[in-house]
């Protein structure tokens, strides 16, 4: 009787352990749940302080392959064409981390051939959500890439997925037709307060002047556009963010991508 009685209690917590596991918020439900995925190589067959070293540190969707793909092709993607380094090895288009590493490590041992003390190549790839709210999930892709020159490069870029469809949307998909004007507008505005902010202290808007860009991320906050170095201040002033608040973008940006 004993041994029933400890056998039903049993069956009854594991019952009372399994319901409550389920109503956890994305228990098993979500269908862009995300893995984190690092990975870390030295440059192979190489010796010493000048070798190469690519770092990253991303995300997978295990149930959708074809999401996990595209994350990868636009990370590995970020550094394409770039380089500061002295003979201008640039790196190549990649779509995966090895493909990736690959290039970065052939860049370096091309530089070191021209310049034996050339340091290696240093790249740190990045993937993380920013946010998820209003059937949007924001995912920032941050890559750096020091290949010799007097400084590295750091590059941000957004990849905003759509829950229901799982599209990733660029900034004409989020805009009502025939608003990029509207954008824009709202956009300079945005710059004009940026420009009286500390960051942005003593820049010279005619040696700078405002640029539009369509690297968006739908925050909480508001509509957070990155720019990267040099695309609207020196390198020291760093990527700069201008936001807009969404209450800016009501009959601009479409209903269903407003909180």
């Amino acid at each position: 009787m004993r041994g029933t009685l400890a056998l039903g209690t049993l069956a009854l917590g594991t019952a009372v352990l399994l319901a409550g596991c389920q109503s956890l918020p994305g228990w098993g439900s979500d269908p862009l749940r995300a893995e984190p995925v690092v990975k870390s190589v030295h440059e192979p067959d190489c010796e010493g302080a000048n070798c190469a070293n690519v770092n990253a540190a991303y995300l997978r969707f295990p149930d959708s392959p074809q999401l996990s793909a595209e994350l990868e092709r636009r990370l590995f993607g970020l550094a394409s064409g770039l380089s500061d380094s002295p003979d201008g090895n640039a790196i190549g288009q990649a779509t995966s981390f090895n493909v990736f590493a690959d290039q970065v490590f052939a860049a370096s041992r091309s530089a070191r051939r021209s310049v034996p003390e050339m340091p290696g190549f240093e790249a740190d790839l990045k993937a993380e959500v920013v946010a998820d709210h209003d059937g949007l999930l924001v995912i920032e892709l941050d890559g750096y890439l020091y290949s010799g020159g007097a400084h590295g490069m750091p590059l941000t870029s957004y990849m905003v997925i759509e829950r229901d469809t799982q599209r990733v949307l660029d900034l004409d998909d989020m805009l009502l037709p025939g608003q990029r004007p509207a954008y824009e507008a709202a956009l300079e505005r945005a710059h004009q307060r940026w420009l009286q902010t500390d960051q942005a202290s003593g820049l010279s808007e005619l040696q700078w002047p405002f640029t539009t860009s369509d690297n968006v991320a739908p925050l909480n906050e508001g509509l957070a556009i990155k720019y990267q170095v040099y695309d609207l201040a020196p390198y020291a002033v760093g990527q700069p963010t201008l936001m807009i608040p969404y209450a800016e973008l009501e009959g601009v940006v479409k209903p269903q991508y407003l909180p």
